[in-house]
């Protein structure tokens, strides 16, 4: 096959397709690690950025953090075939500093007079101020030959991160209301939001909400099918593009129910959670499986335990296409960056359609040296 563009590779895939190669894709990535993947300095000589109107309003991030200069090019070292920007609506979640990072500890959100106070805070989603750095983004890397996505949500995140973890699970049995108030809100929000991001140029929508831990979903079935799957419909209802939906965890209880929602793909198949084997078998005719490399072991193994991760990921999700290799999460600051270049290099060397041939010896490989 003729070789592709990493936008056309990237939409085969998400088609159930088998592109030229298998698709590479992160839906985060900490810039310091990956300039120290490629063997480069994370300064790189850039100017500091200056804070946009649209995030006061917003949480915009970038795929390396908020867009930079020079982030095309890192993308390209790391042989990435997507580059994104995430659009967030702040939440009211509680974070503290943990050994110098910021951490979510809690939520604002405790009783319905604090919810009837955040539906005055929150930012008018059809304010088109919002939407300009989303636009330019585009118009910006339009040409880069790469998919271009907005990670966003279907609001499930916000609301459970407003009112803390404790607090919704306490919710769901002494005060529906409230629980059901959070949902709808932020539901109605992102509904609005949609049909802006949708008409704005992207490839792909890629919407990540949190709903399982790595043993069950953090709900029954029941509840999930009654709170969860309505307010979901009506956000994706006004998509109009592929979509993967995100979320860490054991989502097999209620993946039937989730895949109604109508998502190309699926992301990031957790090994500590979920048989990507299994997943393959039984979904992989219905929807395209994306990551499941390891986080754990890109921050704690060797970079010969990556390369075989990213081998057996492939020769068992690849064929007959509906894969995209990454992470199981995000290359976060914890990873290493030898075996985040090991990764890059993996996809590389073991994507090649029909999957097993080589891209060529790891000697010839250009990423991380």
């Amino acid at each position: 096959m003729a070789s592709l563009t990493s936008r056309n590779r990237v939409l085969a895939a998400l088609r159930g397709q088998e592109p030229d190669r298998v698709p590479f894709m992160e839906v985060s990535v900490d810039r310091a690690v990956a300039y120290a993947a490629v063997g480069q300095s994370v300064t790189n000589g850039r100017a500091p950025r200056t804070r946009s109107a649209a995030e006061d309003l917003i949480a915009m991030g970038g795929l390396f953090g908020m867009p930079e200069e020079g982030d095309l090019e890192l993308a390209r070292a790391m042989g990435l075939d997507a580059l994104g920007v995430h659009f967030w609506v702040p939440t009211e979640r509680v974070n503290a500093e943990v050994d110098g990072h910021s951490m979510m500890v809690g939520g604002k959100i405790k009783s319905r007079s604090d919810l009837a106070l955040l539906r005055l805070r929150l930012p008018d989603p059809d304010n088109p101020m919002i939407y300009e750095p989303y636009q330019r983004f585009i118009e910006r890397y339009r040409d880069s030959g790469l998919a271009l996505f907005c990670f966003t949500s279907m609001g499930f995140d916000s609301a459970v991160q407003g009112m803390g973890f404790e607090t919704f699970s306490y919710a769901l049995y002494d005060d529906p209301i409230l629980v059901e108030g959070m949902f709808d809100l932020y539901a109605d929000w992102y509904t609005r939001a949609m049909r802006r991001l949708t008409a704005l140029g992207f490839d792909f929508l890629w919407l990540g909400d949190d709903i399982a831990f790595k043993t069950a979903p953090f709900v029954s079935p029941r509840v999930f099918r009654s709170l969860f799957l309505p307010r979901g419909r009506r956000v994706v209802e006004q998509i109009t593009l592929p979509w993967v939906f995100h979320s860490d965890g054991n989502l097999v209880p209620i993946l039937d129910d989730l895949l109604e929602l109508g998502m190309c793909g699926l992301h990031p198949i957790e090994p500590e959670a979920m048989d990507l084997v299994e997943i393959k078998r039984r979904y992989g005719s219905r929807v395209c499986l994306l990551g499941n490399i390891s986080v754990d072991t890109l921050s704690r193994g060797t970079p010969k335990e990556v390369d075989a991760l990213v081998e057996h990921a492939i020769q068992v999700a690849a064929p007959e296409g509906g894969y995209i290799v990454g992470s199981s999460n995000s290359i976060t600051w914890y990873c290493k960056p030898e075996n985040v270049a090991a990764m890059c290099r993996a996809a590389q060397r073991y994507g090649a359609y029909p999957i097993g041939a080589r891209s060529g010896p790891a000697a010839t490989d250009s990423v991380g040296g």
